[in-house]
Protein backbone atom coordinates (compact mmCIF):
# COMPACT_ATOMS: atom_id res chain seq x y z
CA UNK A 1 0.00 0.00 0.00
CA UNK A 2 1.84 3.08 -1.19
CA UNK A 3 0.18 5.45 1.24
CA UNK A 4 2.55 8.31 0.54
CA UNK A 5 3.73 10.04 -2.60
CA UNK A 6 7.54 9.91 -2.75
CA UNK A 7 7.61 12.86 -5.15
CA UNK A 8 5.33 15.13 -3.13
CA UNK A 9 7.67 17.04 -0.85
CA UNK A 10 6.96 20.15 1.11
CA UNK A 11 8.28 23.46 -0.16
CA UNK A 12 9.70 24.29 3.27
CA UNK A 13 12.66 22.71 5.12
CA UNK A 14 11.22 22.57 8.64
CA UNK A 15 7.78 21.27 7.58
CA UNK A 16 9.64 18.77 5.39
CA UNK A 17 11.33 17.48 8.53
CA UNK A 18 7.93 16.95 10.13
CA UNK A 19 6.76 15.20 7.00
CA UNK A 20 9.82 12.96 7.01
CA UNK A 21 8.95 11.90 10.55
CA UNK A 22 5.48 10.76 9.50
CA UNK A 23 6.91 9.15 6.38
CA UNK A 24 9.24 7.06 8.54
CA UNK A 25 6.27 5.41 10.20
CA UNK A 26 5.00 4.13 6.87
CA UNK A 27 8.06 3.24 4.80
CA UNK A 28 10.99 2.29 7.02
CA UNK A 29 12.25 -1.27 6.93
CA UNK A 30 9.78 -4.06 7.50
CA UNK A 31 9.95 -6.33 10.53
CA UNK A 32 8.95 -5.64 14.10
CA UNK A 33 12.48 -5.30 15.42
CA UNK A 34 13.44 -2.50 13.03
CA UNK A 35 10.17 -0.61 13.55
CA UNK A 36 10.55 -0.67 17.31
CA UNK A 37 14.25 0.14 17.13
CA UNK A 38 13.77 3.15 14.86
CA UNK A 39 10.85 4.50 16.88
CA UNK A 40 12.77 4.05 20.10
CA UNK A 41 15.43 6.43 18.76
CA UNK A 42 12.99 8.86 17.18
CA UNK A 43 13.40 11.51 19.87
CA UNK A 44 17.19 11.51 19.36
CA UNK A 45 16.77 11.73 15.58
CA UNK A 46 14.31 14.61 15.81
CA UNK A 47 16.39 16.48 18.40
CA UNK A 48 19.50 16.16 16.26
CA UNK A 49 17.82 17.24 13.02
CA UNK A 50 15.89 20.14 14.51
CA UNK A 51 19.02 21.49 16.14
CA UNK A 52 20.82 21.18 12.82
CA UNK A 53 18.68 24.15 11.79
CA UNK A 54 18.35 25.98 15.10
CA UNK A 55 21.94 25.54 16.31
CA UNK A 56 21.09 25.93 20.00
CA UNK A 57 23.38 25.63 23.02
CA UNK A 58 23.09 25.34 26.79
CA UNK A 59 19.67 25.87 28.35
CA UNK A 60 18.00 26.42 24.97
CA UNK A 61 19.32 23.11 23.69
CA UNK A 62 18.12 21.37 26.87
CA UNK A 63 14.66 22.92 26.41
CA UNK A 64 14.53 21.69 22.82
CA UNK A 65 15.32 18.16 24.02
CA UNK A 66 12.57 18.39 26.63
CA UNK A 67 10.03 19.54 24.03
CA UNK A 68 11.01 16.74 21.66
CA UNK A 69 10.59 14.23 24.50
CA UNK A 70 7.16 15.68 25.23
CA UNK A 71 6.19 15.30 21.59
CA UNK A 72 7.47 11.73 21.53
CA UNK A 73 5.36 10.79 24.57
CA UNK A 74 2.28 12.43 23.08
CA UNK A 75 2.79 10.69 19.77
CA UNK A 76 3.39 7.29 21.33
CA UNK A 77 0.31 7.47 23.54
CA UNK A 78 -2.20 9.15 21.22
CA UNK A 79 -1.14 8.69 17.60
CA UNK A 80 0.27 5.18 17.36
CA UNK A 81 -3.06 3.61 18.38
CA UNK A 82 -4.72 5.63 15.60
CA UNK A 83 -2.20 4.35 13.07
CA UNK A 84 -2.71 0.79 14.26
CA UNK A 85 -6.49 0.96 13.93
CA UNK A 86 -6.24 2.44 10.46
CA UNK A 87 -3.76 -0.17 9.24
CA UNK A 88 -5.99 -2.91 10.61
CA UNK A 89 -8.94 -1.48 8.68
CA UNK A 90 -6.86 -1.48 5.49
CA UNK A 91 -5.79 -5.06 6.11
CA UNK A 92 -9.43 -6.13 6.37
CA UNK A 93 -10.02 -4.93 2.80
CA UNK A 94 -6.96 -6.48 1.16
CA UNK A 95 -8.73 -9.57 -0.17
CA UNK A 96 -11.14 -7.37 -2.14
CA UNK A 97 -9.15 -4.17 -2.60
CA UNK A 98 -10.93 -1.01 -3.68
CA UNK A 99 -8.56 0.69 -6.12
CA UNK A 100 -10.98 3.40 -7.17
CA UNK A 101 -9.75 6.97 -7.32
CA UNK A 102 -12.17 7.85 -4.53
CA UNK A 103 -10.83 5.18 -2.16
CA UNK A 104 -7.19 6.05 -2.83
CA UNK A 105 -7.95 9.73 -2.30
CA UNK A 106 -9.53 8.83 1.04
CA UNK A 107 -6.38 6.96 2.08
CA UNK A 108 -4.24 9.89 1.02
CA UNK A 109 -6.45 12.29 2.96
CA UNK A 110 -6.21 10.14 6.09
CA UNK A 111 -2.41 10.09 5.90
CA UNK A 112 -2.49 13.87 5.44
CA UNK A 113 -4.66 14.10 8.57
CA UNK A 114 -2.15 12.05 10.55
CA UNK A 115 0.66 14.30 9.32
CA UNK A 116 -1.23 17.50 10.14
CA UNK A 117 -1.96 16.41 13.73
CA UNK A 118 1.70 15.71 14.41
CA UNK A 119 2.94 18.79 12.56
CA UNK A 120 0.59 20.97 14.61
CA UNK A 121 1.64 19.44 17.92
CA UNK A 122 5.34 19.67 17.18
CA UNK A 123 5.05 23.23 15.88
CA UNK A 124 3.23 24.31 19.03
CA UNK A 125 6.00 22.84 21.16
CA UNK A 126 8.96 24.14 19.15
CA UNK A 127 7.72 27.56 18.01
CA UNK A 128 8.05 29.18 21.49
CA UNK A 129 11.76 28.33 21.30
CA UNK A 130 12.11 29.66 17.76
CA UNK A 131 10.55 33.05 18.50
CA UNK A 132 13.10 33.62 21.29
CA UNK A 133 16.07 33.40 18.91
CA UNK A 134 18.23 36.51 18.85
CA UNK A 135 19.40 38.23 15.67
CA UNK A 136 22.61 36.23 15.46
CA UNK A 137 20.75 32.94 15.88
CA UNK A 138 18.21 33.96 13.25
CA UNK A 139 21.06 34.68 10.84
CA UNK A 140 22.49 31.20 11.50
CA UNK A 141 19.05 29.68 10.99
CA UNK A 142 18.75 31.44 7.63
CA UNK A 143 22.19 30.18 6.62
CA UNK A 144 21.44 26.61 7.76
CA UNK A 145 18.19 26.60 5.79
CA UNK A 146 19.96 27.94 2.69
CA UNK A 147 22.69 25.30 2.87
CA UNK A 148 20.18 22.49 3.35
CA UNK A 149 18.06 23.75 0.47
CA UNK A 150 21.05 23.83 -1.88
CA UNK A 151 22.11 20.33 -0.86
CA UNK A 152 18.58 19.07 -1.44
CA UNK A 153 18.42 20.61 -4.90
CA UNK A 154 21.74 19.06 -5.88
CA UNK A 155 20.61 15.63 -4.70
CA UNK A 156 17.30 15.82 -6.57
CA UNK A 157 18.98 16.79 -9.82
CA UNK A 158 21.19 13.69 -9.62
CA UNK A 159 18.86 11.13 -8.10
CA UNK A 160 16.47 9.85 -10.77
CA UNK A 161 17.90 6.33 -10.59
CA UNK A 162 17.91 6.45 -6.80
CA UNK A 163 14.21 7.44 -6.75
CA UNK A 164 13.41 4.52 -9.02
CA UNK A 165 15.17 2.11 -6.66
CA UNK A 166 13.43 3.61 -3.63
CA UNK A 167 9.99 3.29 -5.20
CA UNK A 168 10.67 -0.35 -6.04
CA UNK A 169 12.04 -0.98 -2.56
CA UNK A 170 8.92 0.48 -0.95
CA UNK A 171 6.64 -1.61 -3.13
CA UNK A 172 8.58 -4.77 -2.30
CA UNK A 173 8.33 -4.05 1.43
CA UNK A 174 4.55 -4.15 1.20
CA UNK A 175 4.01 -6.73 -1.55
CA UNK A 176 7.09 -8.94 -1.68
CA UNK A 177 8.62 -9.79 -5.05
CA UNK A 178 7.24 -7.68 -7.91
CA UNK A 179 6.14 -9.00 -11.26
CA UNK A 180 7.78 -7.82 -14.49
CA UNK A 181 4.59 -5.91 -15.23
CA UNK A 182 4.80 -4.06 -11.91
CA UNK A 183 8.48 -3.28 -12.47
CA UNK A 184 7.53 -1.74 -15.81
CA UNK A 185 4.84 0.37 -14.12
CA UNK A 186 7.44 1.86 -11.76
CA UNK A 187 9.87 2.49 -14.61
CA UNK A 188 7.14 4.34 -16.50
CA UNK A 189 6.22 6.41 -13.44
CA UNK A 190 9.80 7.60 -12.94
CA UNK A 191 10.28 8.33 -16.64
CA UNK A 192 7.06 10.29 -16.99
CA UNK A 193 7.01 12.24 -13.72
CA UNK A 194 6.40 15.96 -14.06
CA UNK A 195 8.39 16.86 -10.95
CA UNK A 196 10.66 19.88 -11.41
CA UNK A 197 13.22 20.23 -8.57
CA UNK A 198 14.03 23.82 -9.55
CA UNK A 199 10.39 24.84 -9.15
CA UNK A 200 10.35 23.18 -5.76
CA UNK A 201 13.55 25.00 -4.84
CA UNK A 202 12.04 28.35 -5.83
CA UNK A 203 9.02 27.61 -3.66
CA UNK A 204 11.25 26.67 -0.74
CA UNK A 205 13.17 29.91 -1.16
CA UNK A 206 9.91 31.85 -0.96
CA UNK A 207 8.87 29.98 2.19
CA UNK A 208 12.26 30.44 3.85
CA UNK A 209 12.38 34.15 3.04
CA UNK A 210 8.85 34.68 4.35
CA UNK A 211 9.53 32.72 7.55
CA UNK A 212 12.88 34.39 8.32
CA UNK A 213 11.58 37.89 7.57
CA UNK A 214 8.55 37.33 9.79
CA UNK A 215 10.75 35.98 12.58
CA UNK A 216 13.17 38.89 12.29
CA UNK A 217 10.71 41.76 11.94
CA UNK A 218 7.96 40.43 14.22
CA UNK A 219 4.99 42.27 12.66
CA UNK A 220 1.62 42.27 14.45
CA UNK A 221 0.30 38.71 14.65
CA UNK A 222 3.69 37.26 13.71
CA UNK A 223 3.41 34.24 16.03
CA UNK A 224 0.24 33.04 14.30
CA UNK A 225 1.80 33.64 10.89
CA UNK A 226 4.87 31.61 11.83
CA UNK A 227 2.69 28.79 13.11
CA UNK A 228 0.62 28.83 9.92
CA UNK A 229 3.79 28.67 7.83
CA UNK A 230 5.01 25.62 9.75
CA UNK A 231 1.71 23.75 9.78
CA UNK A 232 0.46 24.76 6.34
CA UNK A 233 3.39 25.67 4.04
CA UNK A 234 1.05 25.11 1.08
CA UNK A 235 -0.49 28.49 1.83
CA UNK A 236 2.42 30.04 -0.10
CA UNK A 237 2.15 27.74 -3.10
CA UNK A 238 1.65 29.51 -6.40
CA UNK A 239 -1.13 28.25 -8.70
CA UNK A 240 1.34 26.63 -11.09
CA UNK A 241 3.20 24.90 -8.24
CA UNK A 242 -0.10 23.68 -6.79
CA UNK A 243 -0.98 22.33 -10.22
CA UNK A 244 2.34 20.45 -10.40
CA UNK A 245 1.74 18.94 -6.96
CA UNK A 246 -1.78 17.91 -7.92
CA UNK A 247 -0.40 16.21 -11.02
CA UNK A 248 2.20 14.39 -8.96
CA UNK A 249 -0.42 13.14 -6.54
CA UNK A 250 -2.56 11.94 -9.43
CA UNK A 251 0.39 10.13 -10.98
CA UNK A 252 1.18 8.42 -7.67
CA UNK A 253 -2.49 7.52 -7.22
CA UNK A 254 -2.63 6.01 -10.69
CA UNK A 255 0.52 3.98 -10.08
CA UNK A 256 -0.86 2.71 -6.77
CA UNK A 257 -4.15 1.72 -8.39
CA UNK A 258 -2.43 -0.08 -11.25
CA UNK A 259 -0.09 -2.02 -8.96
CA UNK A 260 -2.85 -2.99 -6.52
CA UNK A 261 -5.09 -4.12 -9.38
CA UNK A 262 -2.29 -6.36 -10.65
CA UNK A 263 -1.40 -8.02 -7.33
CA UNK A 264 -1.20 -11.79 -7.10
CA UNK A 265 -2.79 -13.77 -4.23
CA UNK A 266 0.67 -14.14 -2.71
CA UNK A 267 1.26 -10.40 -2.84
CA UNK A 268 -2.10 -9.66 -1.24
CA UNK A 269 -1.28 -12.10 1.56
CA UNK A 270 2.09 -10.37 2.01
CA UNK A 271 0.38 -6.97 2.08
CA UNK A 272 -2.14 -8.06 4.71
CA UNK A 273 0.59 -9.58 6.85
CA UNK A 274 2.70 -6.40 6.57
CA UNK A 275 -0.19 -4.12 7.52
CA UNK A 276 -1.10 -6.25 10.53
CA UNK A 277 2.54 -6.49 11.62
CA UNK A 278 2.92 -2.72 11.57
CA UNK A 279 -0.35 -2.36 13.48
CA UNK A 280 0.89 -4.84 16.08
CA UNK A 281 4.21 -3.02 16.40
CA UNK A 282 2.44 0.31 16.90
CA UNK A 283 0.21 -1.11 19.62
CA UNK A 284 3.19 -2.64 21.43
CA UNK A 285 5.06 0.67 21.23
CA UNK A 286 2.02 2.61 22.41
CA UNK A 287 1.80 0.41 25.51
CA UNK A 288 5.44 1.01 26.45
CA UNK A 289 6.60 3.80 28.71
CA UNK A 290 8.75 6.48 27.09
Amino acid sequence: MNASNPFSLSAAPLPRLLGAFILLLFIFGSGCSSVRLVYGHLDWWMDRNLNKYLDLEGAEEDLLSQRVDEFHRWHRQTQLPRYASYLESLAADVDAPDVSAKKLAEIEQQVDTFWHASATMLSDLILPIVIQLDDQQIDRLAENVREEREKSLEKWEKSKRKREKEMRKQAERWLGDLTPEQDAMIDHQVASTTFDPKRRDAQRQLWSKTFINTLSNKPPGYEKKLRDLLVDPQSLWSPDYQQMQDQLRQQARTLTADILASTTPEQRAHLKSSLLQYASDFRILAAQEH
